[in-house]
């Protein structure tokens, strides 16, 4: 497979103080790549890092090759034309992420205004589409709908949607599905990997639920304390983890813990120690 994205020695700063140490990983076409770690591993710091949504005063340095071009170069008024368009992101929590006072339909809609994917009078038509795809309308949902009215799983449905209304080549799913009951997680993300080969995506899912990755992901990044500690194919991680941190990870989930406390192992100095290309 053809690399879609390239992180090359990745890192971040918060003013003098390391949250992400460097890292490199790929992602291609098609592919879906799992980031995992306890809570406060800098699982979601390297999504927004990605997306230059971090907060001030964070500061990046390394390469982020995507479609052959250093995203971290790209001047902020060249990346705003690909953020949404051929990079797209999905958020925790969609009521932060919608606006409340304003109908699916016209939000949907604005991210095709943005980036002019669609003339006006085929805006409509294809926010029908969109909603149809995301199975919004078998449930009574319609473009003239508001995300108060819907639950939880249809409003990251409405997400999605906004997602993919450009078909971007890129899709990162931060911790998207935490607040879903189980079969509404199962069906989301099922959905998500529809897209994923209709589209030829790639998509970088962070999640600290260990079940939805070995269901969904073919390879894993773990984060332990922004330390990139293990890295390799998802059957192969579970089945066989080298690091002491992965391994007590997958402890802890077959115990039914999702976010352990694993401060009593420390990073060791020679933190390449289980990390594959």
């Amino acid at each position: 497979m053809t690399d879609l994205l390239s992180v090359r020695e990745l890192s971040v700063l918060a003013g003098a103080k390391p949250i992400l140490h460097p890292l490199s990983f790929t992602v291609s076409a098609g592919e879906t790549v799992a980031v995992t770690g306890e809570s406060g591993s800098g699982k979601s710091t390297l999504a927004r890092a990605l997306m230059r949504l971090l907060p001030d005063g964070f500061k990046t340095s390394g390469q982020i090759i995507f479609e052959g071009q250093d995203l971290a170069a790209l001047p902020e008024r060249d990346f705003r034309d690909l953020r949404g368009r051929r990079i797209a992101m999905v958020f925790q929590e969609p009521m932060t992420a919608l606006n409340p006072i304003r109908r699916i339909g016209k939000q949907i809609g604005d991210t095709l205004k943005l980036h002019g994917a669609l003339s006006s009078p085929d805006i409509a038509t294809h926010v029908q589409q969109l909603l149809d795809r995301v199975g919004l309308s078998h449930a009574g949902v319609s473009a003239q709908s508001y995300p108060h009215a819907l639950s939880g799983g249809q409003r990251q449905r409405v997400l999605l949607a906004m997602a993919i209304a450009c078909k971007p080549a890129l899709l990162i799913a931060d911790e998207f599905t935490t607040a879903l009951d189980s079969r509404t997680q199962a069906e989301v993300m099922d959905l998500v990997q529809e897209l994923a080969v209709e589209h030829e995506m790639g998509i970088l899912m962070i999640s600290h639920d260990l079940g939805v990755i070995r269901r969904q992901a073919q390879r894993v990044l773990v984060l332990q304390q922004g330390h990139l500690v293990e890295s390799n194919e998802t059957e192969q991680l579970f089945d066989t983890p080298r690091h002491p941190y992965t391994r007590a990870l997958l402890g802890m989930s077959l115990h039914g813990t999702n976010h352990p406390p694993l401060t009593r192992i420390p990073v060791p100095v020679d933190v390449s120690e289980g990390v594959q290309p």
